[in-house]
């Protein structure tokens, strides 16, 4: 039996205080409670979006929340300031990109970047004269 719903939580800025993690989207859903998007990681855990991450995540990875499912991305101890007060929050960083497949741009296949990757920008490539 699966027993992660029952180990699972909202990830909070103390659950990345010693270090970032990383994790993979399964689900996304609107919470009916806040109105805002809550992402499912595959580990279990969910996390709360902000404005600020759902900014984030649109840029990375389009407004159709579809288009997050299988995403890897990383979250890290962030803070904000809100009436001069300095809080901390979990920050959301892309870390697989998102990639049109050849003949239908309409679909999108995951990359996940690690150090063994080359440079997206890498300027070793042949140019033709």
């Amino acid at each position: 039996m699966d027993m992660r719903k029952y180990g699972s939580a909202f990830i909070k800025p103390d659950d990345v205080r010693d270090g970032p993690r990383q994790e993979r989207i399964v689900n996304v859903y609107v919470s009916e409670k806040y109105n805002c998007p809550v992402l499912d990681f595959e580990s279990g855990d969910q996390l709360s979006l902000n404005v600020t991450n759902t900014r984030i995540m649109n840029k990375a990875y389009t407004t159709e929340s579809d288009n997050w499912l299988g995403h890897v991305i990383e979250l890290s101890l962030g803070t904000y300031t809100y009436k001069d007060e300095t809080n901390e929050t979990v920050v959301v960083r892309p870390i697989s990109l998102r990639e049109v497949t050849a003949g239908n741009r309409s679909q999108v296949a995951t990359r996940v970047i690690s150090p063994a990757s080359p440079p997206l920008d890498s300027m070793d490539d042949d140019i033709p004269y």
